[in-house]
């Protein structure tokens, strides 16, 4: 099998002392277009690697962020130690963008796109609206699995579910213990890890209304900005991914109404998440789209 092992490591450091690793491909070609590519919820940045190595084939620079708390990143969420949407988009995106361009010896103004996964996706649409994303160059998104978590977009048996993640997440970690400890009794019930609360309690809230209105720390208004972002963004989903249902991408892409979008279709049958261990159909919709 062939090895999907990145060239480089970058481990960055964040404000609460943890730090967070950028997994870098290189291209043969120092002046290609980087490509980030952002995790999905309770997904470490590992998971991504073939889908990363395939896109370094097709001639692109390529680095893996990580989502603070998760995959290899050391942050630990606690009732002291919280982050939400805004430090993901403003703290945790440019740092490691950063780094990711140093480490290739690229200039902060070096082209680039983002390829991002769910979670990632919805922090990328943040992370468009904030004026980094004109410094750092961020030419397009293509999203894919990613969408709002807004109830009404899911078939009722999703919906149910995702109602009780709501109260496992937003209810109990956010507001009665302040984090999500992730295994209850040895078990992790709702399978995406350890979380801050914070987030979850903004989570919640964009499922229950569909709000990315008034983020923890925010400098800017995203809601507001967000309705000024020009760049193409793919939406992307796989025909049987029931964790990003049409109706979904379609609530999240109403916060970009002046981006030049567009909607292609996965050709394969890989859920939410297998797309990126068999990436090759989603690497090809990229290149044509």
């Amino acid at each position: 099998m062939k090895s999907t092992e990145p060239k480089l490591t970058e481990h960055v450091d964040m404000p609460d002392g943890s730090t967070t690793p950028v997994q870098i491909w290189s291209a043969e070609d120092p002046t290609a277009q980087l490509i980030m590519v952002w995790p999905g919820f309770g997904m470490g940045g590992y998971y991504y690697r073939p889908l990363a190595s395939a896109l370094n084939e097709a001639g692109f620079h390529v680095a893996i962020g990580e989502l603070r708390g998760q995959g290899q990143s050391s942050a630990k969420a606690s009732r002291k130690n919280q982050w939400g949407y805004n430090d993901l988009a403003s703290v945790d995106f440019p740092r490691q963008i950063r780094a990711a361009k140093t480490a290739l010896e690229l200039a902060d103004d070096h082209p680039m796109t983002f390829v991002s996964h769910s979670m990632g996706g919805q922090i990328s649409c943040l992370f468009a609206a904030r004026p980094e994303a004109e410094v750092l160059n961020l030419r397009s998104i293509f999203r894919v699995g990613a969408g709002s978590p807004y109830r009404p977009t899911f078939s009722p048996k999703m919906g149910k579910r995702m109602g009780l993640g709501s109260v496992f997440l937003g209810v109990i970690g956010g507001y009665i213990l302040g984090f999500w400890p992730g295994k209850v009794w040895g078990q992790d019930f709702v399978g995406y890890g350890r979380q801050s609360g914070t987030h979850m309690r903004e989570w919640r809230r964009f499922h229950k209304h569909n709000s990315l209105d008034n983020l923890a720390g925010q400098d800017i208004d995203y809601v507001q900005e967000m309705r000024k972002v020009r760049i193409p963004v793919t939406l992307t989903r796989c025909p049987n991914d029931e964790d990003c249902p049409e109706a979904s991408i379609d609530a999240l892409a109403s916060f970009i109404p002046q981006a030049m979008v567009q909607k292609r279709e996965i050709p394969e049958a890989l859920g939410h998440n297998r797309w990126a261990r068999e990436p090759e159909s989603t690497v090809a919709v990229f290149l044509e789209s």
